[in-house]
């Protein structure tokens, strides 16, 4: 079965799943769910109305979370919206999302287990 993504942005829960990803920083279990949920829904042909949400600058500053696998579902998600169209790759590019990206790789312990 297909996972609901239509319905979740028809019911208008895009924004309240970004809310979520600035709100909950010391809940890295919430953080997660919502990382991986926009991550699943920004893999779709919706990746464009997961960046109109506002999901980028939240999921730039959780590339510096304490916890790795915050980290690897905001590189996740962002490499989903990066590669739906050379616009929002340049974008990301240009607001620095390299920098941590490059840090999450080059430090072993900045891997997820």
């Amino acid at each position: 079965r297909n996972p609901p993504v239509k319905e979740v942005i028809d019911n208008g829960l895009l924004p309240v799943l970004v809310r979520n990803l600035g709100h909950h920083w010391n809940d890295w279990k919430v953080l997660f769910e919502t990382a991986w949920a926009l991550t699943n829904i920004s893999s779709t042909e919706y990746t464009i109305d997961v960046a109109n949400a506002g999901v980028i600058n939240p999921l730039h500053t959780l590339l510096t979370h304490h916890h790795p696998d915050i980290r690897e579902q905001a590189a996740w998600c962002l490499g989903n919206v990066a590669g739906n169209s050379i616009e929002l790759r340049d974008y990301l590019l240009n607001i620095g999302v390299l920098d941590p990206l490059l840090k999450i790789v080059s430090e072993p312990t900045n891997l997820s287990q």
